[in-house]
Protein backbone atom coordinates (compact mmCIF):
# COMPACT_ATOMS: atom_id res chain seq x y z
CA UNK A 1 0.00 0.00 0.00
CA UNK A 2 1.40 3.73 -1.23
CA UNK A 3 -0.27 6.74 0.20
CA UNK A 4 0.31 9.16 -2.72
CA UNK A 5 -0.73 13.25 -2.05
CA UNK A 6 -1.97 14.75 -5.46
CA UNK A 7 -2.68 18.63 -6.35
CA UNK A 8 -6.23 19.26 -7.46
CA UNK A 9 -6.15 20.93 -10.79
CA UNK A 10 -9.02 22.90 -9.75
CA UNK A 11 -10.20 24.62 -6.45
CA UNK A 12 -12.97 25.69 -6.03
CA UNK A 13 -13.09 29.01 -3.92
CA UNK A 14 -16.15 27.57 -1.88
CA UNK A 15 -13.86 24.34 -1.04
CA UNK A 16 -11.48 27.06 0.69
CA UNK A 17 -13.79 29.43 2.62
CA UNK A 18 -15.63 25.80 3.97
CA UNK A 19 -12.44 24.42 4.78
CA UNK A 20 -11.31 27.17 6.71
CA UNK A 21 -14.51 27.51 8.30
CA UNK A 22 -14.76 23.48 9.59
CA UNK A 23 -10.99 23.84 10.54
CA UNK A 24 -12.02 26.54 13.01
CA UNK A 25 -14.86 24.95 14.67
CA UNK A 26 -12.95 21.60 14.46
CA UNK A 27 -10.44 23.54 16.05
CA UNK A 28 -12.80 25.22 18.91
CA UNK A 29 -13.66 21.63 19.44
CA UNK A 30 -10.17 19.89 20.13
CA UNK A 31 -9.49 23.51 22.78
CA UNK A 32 -12.89 22.36 24.53
CA UNK A 33 -11.03 19.40 25.77
CA UNK A 34 -8.65 21.38 27.26
CA UNK A 35 -11.42 22.90 29.45
CA UNK A 36 -13.05 20.13 30.35
CA UNK A 37 -9.52 18.82 31.58
CA UNK A 38 -10.16 21.80 34.04
CA UNK A 39 -13.51 20.79 34.93
CA UNK A 40 -14.88 23.78 32.80
CA UNK A 41 -18.22 23.47 31.16
CA UNK A 42 -16.60 24.61 26.95
CA UNK A 43 -20.24 26.26 26.20
CA UNK A 44 -19.86 28.63 28.87
CA UNK A 45 -16.29 29.16 28.27
CA UNK A 46 -17.21 30.08 24.64
CA UNK A 47 -20.22 32.25 25.75
CA UNK A 48 -18.15 34.46 27.95
CA UNK A 49 -15.52 34.86 25.72
CA UNK A 50 -18.43 35.94 23.09
CA UNK A 51 -19.96 38.00 25.51
CA UNK A 52 -17.13 39.84 27.26
CA UNK A 53 -15.45 40.63 23.81
CA UNK A 54 -18.71 41.04 21.91
CA UNK A 55 -21.54 42.41 23.94
CA UNK A 56 -20.14 45.15 26.29
CA UNK A 57 -19.04 48.69 24.98
CA UNK A 58 -15.35 47.97 26.31
CA UNK A 59 -15.09 44.45 24.86
CA UNK A 60 -15.89 45.46 21.29
CA UNK A 61 -13.54 48.49 21.43
CA UNK A 62 -10.76 46.59 22.77
CA UNK A 63 -11.47 44.01 19.86
CA UNK A 64 -10.67 47.07 17.75
CA UNK A 65 -7.80 47.62 19.58
CA UNK A 66 -6.14 44.19 19.23
CA UNK A 67 -7.81 44.36 15.45
CA UNK A 68 -5.52 46.93 14.16
CA UNK A 69 -1.75 45.59 14.50
CA UNK A 70 -3.31 42.44 13.40
CA UNK A 71 -5.02 43.57 10.01
CA UNK A 72 -1.90 45.47 8.78
CA UNK A 73 -0.01 42.38 9.84
CA UNK A 74 -1.92 39.91 8.18
CA UNK A 75 -2.08 42.14 4.66
CA UNK A 76 1.17 41.98 4.53
CA UNK A 77 1.58 38.44 5.25
CA UNK A 78 -1.27 37.75 3.09
CA UNK A 79 0.07 39.23 0.03
CA UNK A 80 3.91 38.06 0.54
CA UNK A 81 1.99 34.25 1.31
CA UNK A 82 0.46 34.43 -2.27
CA UNK A 83 4.35 34.29 -3.57
CA UNK A 84 5.18 31.27 -1.67
CA UNK A 85 7.55 32.93 0.60
CA UNK A 86 6.97 31.98 4.40
CA UNK A 87 7.78 35.19 6.51
CA UNK A 88 7.47 34.18 9.69
CA UNK A 89 9.40 37.11 11.19
CA UNK A 90 6.68 39.89 11.20
CA UNK A 91 7.07 39.96 14.67
CA UNK A 92 10.62 41.57 13.92
CA UNK A 93 9.50 43.51 11.53
CA UNK A 94 7.15 44.71 13.72
CA UNK A 95 9.76 45.82 16.14
CA UNK A 96 11.91 47.29 13.97
CA UNK A 97 9.11 49.88 13.34
CA UNK A 98 8.21 50.90 16.97
CA UNK A 99 12.22 51.10 17.31
CA UNK A 100 12.61 53.22 15.12
CA UNK A 101 9.46 55.64 15.35
CA UNK A 102 10.66 55.46 19.02
CA UNK A 103 14.04 57.37 18.12
CA UNK A 104 11.94 59.52 15.77
CA UNK A 105 9.75 60.34 18.60
CA UNK A 106 12.51 61.63 20.63
CA UNK A 107 14.72 62.73 18.57
CA UNK A 108 12.42 64.92 16.85
CA UNK A 109 10.02 66.07 19.69
CA UNK A 110 10.08 69.21 18.67
CA UNK A 111 8.38 69.13 15.57
CA UNK A 112 4.46 69.74 15.82
CA UNK A 113 1.95 66.28 15.76
CA UNK A 114 0.63 66.91 12.06
CA UNK A 115 4.09 66.36 10.93
CA UNK A 116 5.68 64.25 13.30
CA UNK A 117 2.73 61.78 13.32
CA UNK A 118 3.30 60.91 9.27
CA UNK A 119 7.09 60.95 9.79
CA UNK A 120 6.96 58.04 12.47
CA UNK A 121 4.88 56.39 9.90
CA UNK A 122 6.69 56.87 6.96
CA UNK A 123 10.08 55.67 9.65
CA UNK A 124 8.32 52.62 11.13
CA UNK A 125 7.45 51.90 7.33
CA UNK A 126 11.18 52.08 6.04
CA UNK A 127 12.72 49.99 8.85
CA UNK A 128 9.93 46.69 9.01
CA UNK A 129 10.24 46.98 4.94
CA UNK A 130 14.29 47.03 5.90
CA UNK A 131 14.32 43.99 8.13
CA UNK A 132 11.98 41.89 5.30
CA UNK A 133 13.95 42.76 2.50
CA UNK A 134 17.60 40.59 3.82
CA UNK A 135 15.78 37.49 3.96
CA UNK A 136 14.22 38.08 0.80
CA UNK A 137 17.61 38.94 -0.96
CA UNK A 138 19.01 35.47 1.06
CA UNK A 139 15.55 33.45 -0.23
CA UNK A 140 16.36 34.77 -4.08
CA UNK A 141 19.83 34.94 -4.46
CA UNK A 142 21.29 31.86 -2.05
CA UNK A 143 18.31 29.48 -1.35
CA UNK A 144 18.26 30.23 2.43
CA UNK A 145 15.36 28.94 3.79
CA UNK A 146 12.89 32.32 4.94
CA UNK A 147 10.87 30.61 7.91
CA UNK A 148 14.72 30.28 9.42
CA UNK A 149 16.06 33.42 8.07
CA UNK A 150 13.03 35.86 9.00
CA UNK A 151 12.48 33.95 12.64
CA UNK A 152 16.33 34.08 13.51
CA UNK A 153 16.04 37.86 12.28
CA UNK A 154 13.25 38.22 15.05
CA UNK A 155 15.86 37.11 17.35
CA UNK A 156 18.78 39.13 16.74
CA UNK A 157 16.71 42.72 16.72
CA UNK A 158 14.39 41.13 20.23
CA UNK A 159 17.91 40.40 21.98
CA UNK A 160 19.30 43.90 20.67
CA UNK A 161 16.13 45.29 21.72
CA UNK A 162 16.45 43.96 25.28
CA UNK A 163 19.89 45.37 25.68
CA UNK A 164 19.02 48.87 24.73
CA UNK A 165 15.91 49.21 27.30
CA UNK A 166 18.28 47.45 29.65
CA UNK A 167 21.20 49.94 29.17
CA UNK A 168 21.47 52.86 26.66
CA UNK A 169 17.39 53.47 26.41
CA UNK A 170 16.61 52.58 30.03
CA UNK A 171 14.50 55.23 31.48
CA UNK A 172 16.79 57.68 34.66
CA UNK A 173 13.59 57.94 36.94
CA UNK A 174 14.03 61.55 39.09
CA UNK A 175 12.99 62.13 42.41
CA UNK A 176 13.74 65.42 44.03
CA UNK A 177 17.51 65.84 43.36
CA UNK A 178 17.97 62.20 42.56
CA UNK A 179 18.50 59.83 39.66
CA UNK A 180 17.36 56.02 40.05
CA UNK A 181 18.52 54.09 37.66
CA UNK A 182 17.77 49.88 37.39
CA UNK A 183 14.08 50.52 35.09
CA UNK A 184 14.24 48.06 32.55
CA UNK A 185 12.14 50.45 30.27
CA UNK A 186 11.71 53.61 28.72
CA UNK A 187 10.92 57.00 29.33
CA UNK A 188 7.44 57.46 28.00
CA UNK A 189 7.77 59.65 24.54
CA UNK A 190 6.85 62.89 24.44
CA UNK A 191 2.96 63.83 23.72
CA UNK A 192 3.56 65.59 20.28
CA UNK A 193 4.27 61.99 19.84
CA UNK A 194 1.35 60.24 20.49
CA UNK A 195 -1.27 59.17 18.50
CA UNK A 196 -5.05 60.80 19.19
CA UNK A 197 -7.73 58.19 20.51
CA UNK A 198 -11.25 58.22 19.90
CA UNK A 199 -12.79 59.73 23.10
CA UNK A 200 -13.23 56.84 25.58
CA UNK A 201 -11.38 54.64 23.92
CA UNK A 202 -7.73 53.10 23.27
CA UNK A 203 -8.21 53.45 19.61
CA UNK A 204 -5.61 55.16 17.72
CA UNK A 205 -7.23 56.48 15.17
CA UNK A 206 -4.87 57.45 12.43
CA UNK A 207 -3.93 53.47 12.51
CA UNK A 208 -6.98 52.27 12.43
CA UNK A 209 -7.44 53.93 8.91
CA UNK A 210 -4.15 52.93 7.43
CA UNK A 211 -4.56 49.61 8.59
CA UNK A 212 -8.09 49.21 6.59
CA UNK A 213 -6.87 51.11 3.25
CA UNK A 214 -3.60 49.38 3.35
CA UNK A 215 -6.00 45.50 3.43
CA UNK A 216 -7.94 47.68 0.53
CA UNK A 217 -4.92 48.20 -1.01
CA UNK A 218 -3.26 45.04 -1.27
CA UNK A 219 -5.71 43.29 -2.51
CA UNK A 220 -6.07 46.09 -5.69
CA UNK A 221 -2.23 45.36 -5.83
CA UNK A 222 -2.74 41.11 -6.08
CA UNK A 223 -5.77 41.64 -8.27
CA UNK A 224 -5.23 44.31 -10.34
CA UNK A 225 -1.63 45.30 -11.23
CA UNK A 226 0.76 43.76 -13.49
CA UNK A 227 2.92 43.51 -10.33
CA UNK A 228 0.06 41.39 -8.70
CA UNK A 229 0.00 39.31 -11.56
CA UNK A 230 3.50 38.12 -11.37
CA UNK A 231 3.28 37.73 -8.02
CA UNK A 232 0.69 35.28 -7.80
CA UNK A 233 2.47 33.38 -11.24
CA UNK A 234 5.61 33.13 -8.27
CA UNK A 235 3.30 31.72 -6.08
CA UNK A 236 1.70 29.25 -8.33
CA UNK A 237 4.84 27.99 -10.38
CA UNK A 238 8.29 29.60 -9.69
CA UNK A 239 9.65 27.71 -12.59
CA UNK A 240 6.94 28.92 -14.94
CA UNK A 241 7.39 32.59 -13.75
CA UNK A 242 11.58 32.38 -14.47
CA UNK A 243 10.87 30.80 -17.80
CA UNK A 244 8.33 33.45 -18.87
CA UNK A 245 11.45 36.32 -17.74
CA UNK A 246 9.69 37.04 -14.33
CA UNK A 247 12.41 38.13 -11.77
CA UNK A 248 12.02 36.35 -8.53
CA UNK A 249 14.54 38.57 -6.96
CA UNK A 250 12.01 41.06 -7.51
CA UNK A 251 8.74 39.89 -6.81
CA UNK A 252 9.98 38.54 -3.32
CA UNK A 253 11.46 41.67 -2.40
CA UNK A 254 8.87 43.62 -3.33
CA UNK A 255 6.68 41.39 -1.57
CA UNK A 256 8.78 41.85 1.88
CA UNK A 257 9.20 45.23 1.50
CA UNK A 258 4.97 45.87 1.82
CA UNK A 259 4.99 43.07 4.63
CA UNK A 260 7.08 44.02 6.53
CA UNK A 261 6.84 47.67 6.15
CA UNK A 262 3.16 47.10 7.16
CA UNK A 263 4.33 45.13 10.16
CA UNK A 264 6.58 48.16 10.88
CA UNK A 265 3.52 50.26 10.76
CA UNK A 266 1.70 48.27 13.33
CA UNK A 267 4.88 48.60 15.42
CA UNK A 268 4.40 52.87 15.15
CA UNK A 269 0.92 52.08 16.55
CA UNK A 270 1.43 50.47 19.15
CA UNK A 271 4.29 52.01 20.55
CA UNK A 272 2.68 55.39 19.96
CA UNK A 273 -0.69 54.88 20.37
CA UNK A 274 -1.31 52.11 23.20
CA UNK A 275 2.27 51.54 25.06
CA UNK A 276 4.02 54.96 24.65
CA UNK A 277 6.83 53.38 26.02
CA UNK A 278 9.37 50.27 25.96
CA UNK A 279 9.04 47.62 28.45
CA UNK A 280 10.30 43.62 27.99
CA UNK A 281 6.78 42.39 27.85
CA UNK A 282 6.54 44.91 24.44
CA UNK A 283 5.61 42.92 22.36
CA UNK A 284 2.49 40.80 22.04
CA UNK A 285 2.12 38.29 19.50
CA UNK A 286 0.62 39.79 16.74
CA UNK A 287 3.24 39.50 14.41
CA UNK A 288 2.81 35.46 14.87
CA UNK A 289 -0.99 35.29 15.11
CA UNK A 290 -1.27 37.87 12.01
CA UNK A 291 -0.35 34.45 10.30
CA UNK A 292 -3.59 32.44 11.47
CA UNK A 293 -5.49 35.20 10.61
CA UNK A 294 -3.77 35.67 6.96
CA UNK A 295 -4.50 32.06 6.63
CA UNK A 296 -8.02 32.59 7.00
CA UNK A 297 -8.84 36.21 5.72
CA UNK A 298 -6.91 35.85 2.93
CA UNK A 299 -6.46 38.71 0.54
CA UNK A 300 -9.93 39.82 0.42
CA UNK A 301 -10.10 43.51 2.38
CA UNK A 302 -13.33 42.45 3.79
CA UNK A 303 -13.15 38.99 5.46
CA UNK A 304 -8.93 39.96 6.23
CA UNK A 305 -11.06 42.78 8.76
CA UNK A 306 -13.86 40.54 9.99
CA UNK A 307 -11.52 37.87 10.79
CA UNK A 308 -8.44 39.91 12.60
CA UNK A 309 -11.91 41.49 14.61
CA UNK A 310 -12.74 37.96 15.42
CA UNK A 311 -9.61 36.70 16.53
CA UNK A 312 -9.01 40.02 18.51
CA UNK A 313 -12.15 39.58 20.14
CA UNK A 314 -10.72 36.15 20.90
CA UNK A 315 -8.06 37.69 22.46
CA UNK A 316 -9.47 40.03 24.55
CA UNK A 317 -12.08 37.05 25.46
CA UNK A 318 -9.25 34.83 25.93
CA UNK A 319 -7.37 37.30 29.06
CA UNK A 320 -11.19 37.18 30.66
CA UNK A 321 -11.62 33.96 30.89
CA UNK A 322 -7.72 33.64 32.21
CA UNK A 323 -8.70 35.99 34.83
CA UNK A 324 -12.12 34.78 35.76
CA UNK A 325 -11.32 31.39 35.88
CA UNK A 326 -7.67 30.94 36.90
CA UNK A 327 -6.41 29.62 33.56
CA UNK A 328 -2.98 29.86 32.80
CA UNK A 329 -1.44 32.46 30.11
CA UNK A 330 -0.78 29.02 28.26
CA UNK A 331 -4.44 28.43 27.61
CA UNK A 332 -4.59 31.38 25.64
CA UNK A 333 -1.54 30.83 23.62
CA UNK A 334 -2.75 27.60 22.95
CA UNK A 335 -5.91 28.89 21.10
CA UNK A 336 -3.14 30.25 18.46
CA UNK A 337 -1.80 26.77 17.48
CA UNK A 338 -4.50 24.55 17.47
CA UNK A 339 -5.83 26.86 15.44
CA UNK A 340 -2.95 27.60 13.37
CA UNK A 341 -2.70 23.82 12.72
CA UNK A 342 -6.46 22.99 11.82
CA UNK A 343 -6.34 25.96 9.29
CA UNK A 344 -3.48 24.98 7.93
CA UNK A 345 -4.34 21.53 7.49
CA UNK A 346 -7.99 22.69 5.92
CA UNK A 347 -6.31 24.57 3.26
CA UNK A 348 -3.90 21.52 2.90
CA UNK A 349 -6.50 19.12 2.15
CA UNK A 350 -8.46 22.01 -0.09
CA UNK A 351 -5.29 22.11 -2.28
CA UNK A 352 -4.33 18.35 -2.54
CA UNK A 353 -6.15 14.84 -2.23
CA UNK A 354 -4.87 11.76 -0.91
CA UNK A 355 -4.70 8.72 -2.88
CA UNK A 356 -4.04 5.34 -1.38
CA UNK A 357 -2.54 3.17 -3.88
CA UNK A 358 -2.87 -0.99 -3.51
Amino acid sequence: MRVKIVKRLEIDRRTIILARILSVVVALLTASLVFLIYGLDPLTVYSSIFYNAFATQTGLTESVVRMIPLLLVSSGLALVFMTGFWNIGAEGQLLAGAMASYLAAVGLSWLPPLVLIPVLFALGFIAGAIWGIVPAILKARLNVNEVISTLMFYYILYWFFQHLIHGPWEAKEKVGQLTYGGFAHTEVIPKSSQLPLIAGTRIHWPTLIIAVASSILVYFLIVKTPLGYEMRVVGDNPSAARAAGMSYLKVITLAMVVSGGLAGVAGVGELCGIQLRFTPEFLSGYGFSGIITAWLGGINPISLIITNFLYGGLLVGGEYIMINYRLPIGVVDMFNGIILFFVLSGDFFAKYKVKVIW
